[in-house]
Order: C-alpha cells, then structure tokens, then sequence
C-alpha cells in the first residue's frame, strides 16, 4: 500500500509544482482518491489470482531451471565418464603396444633362431652332398678306369692292384 501512496505522489507532485491552477480548483484529489479505490478493489479480487499465476510461473521457472541443471550434471558426469573411459582407452592402447612390441621382440627371436638352425642344417646338408659327390666322383672314376682296365689287353696287373682298387671303390 505505501508504494502506491509514494507512486501516487510521484507522479502528482509535479503537478502540485507547476500547476497554474489551486488544487482546489481541479479534480486532482478525487482521482487520485478514484485510483486508490480502483488499486484497493483490483488488489481484493485479482490479488489471489495475480499471485497464483505469478507462483504457477516462478515454480515452472524452478521447474525448467531444476531440469536444465539436472541435465547440466548428467553431461557433466557423462563428460566425466567419457573422459575416464578415454583414459583407459589410452591406457590399454600403451598396454597392447607394448605387449605387440614384446611379443614382436619374441617372435623375431624365434625366427632368429629357426633361421640359424636351419642354416647350420642346410650347412650339415650341403657338407654331406659335397662329400657324397666327392666319393661318388672318386667311386666314378675308379669304375671308368676299372672298366679300361679290364677291356684293355697290354695293362698286367695282379691281385693285389685289383683289391686296392676295388676298396677305393668301395670307400
């Protein structure tokens, strides 16, 4: 009620400064005395109703500020999962790397080593071919010269050139 009665004498007092005429000549006060009749009667029945829509806003108001701020810390704690779960992500990213780059480490040393003992085989191998060729040339021509030997008439030999021969050729 006081702020109406100052409102009222805001905007009268100016009136009350430059007005040509007495107050008592014009029909300042009865208006202004209609108005506050009209505020009373307005604040009597409309009041409730004013109130109630006023209240019914400021709580839908709360209401939606109480959601967006319920939405506001679900993305937050999703952000915050999300970022948690990155985490990890980079973690298991450096655990499966290092262990690719272990298991890289091992499986090279497995080859490494198969391939050394494939090459002392293939070494062992090649040593014993180049000796059976050897024996198989040495066996060749002792044949080839037996052969000529025995076609040929002038060549005498006795037993004893014939054994030695012969376990060259066996050996």
């Amino acid at each position: 009620m006081r702020k109406i009665l100052c409102c009222a004498l805001f905007v009268a007092f100016p009136s009350f400064l430059l007005a040509s005429a007495s107050i008592e000549e014009s029909d300042f006060i009865p208006r202004v005395i209609n108005f506050v009749i009209f505020l009373a009667i307005l604040w009597y029945f409309a009041f409730d109703s004013i109130k109630g829509i006023f209240t019914t806003r400021k709580n839908a108001i709360a209401t939606r500020l109480q959601e967006v701020q319920d939405n506001l810390h679900k993305a937050k704690q999703e952000r915050e999962n999300a970022q948690k779960r990155l985490e990890e992500s980079k973690e298991r990213a450096k655990e499966i790397v290092s262990a690719a780059k272990q298991e890289e480490y091992l499986i090279r040393q497995k080859y490494d080593e198969q391939i050394k003992r494939d090459i002392e085989i293939l070494k062992h191998s090649l040593e014993a071919n180049i000796e059976f060729e050897h024996r198989k040339a040495v066996q060749q021509s002792v044949e080839n010269l037996l052969n000529e030997l025995t076609k040929s008439q002038n060549l005498q030999l006795n037993k004893e050139d014939y054994v030695n021969i012969i376990t060259k050729r066996i050996s």
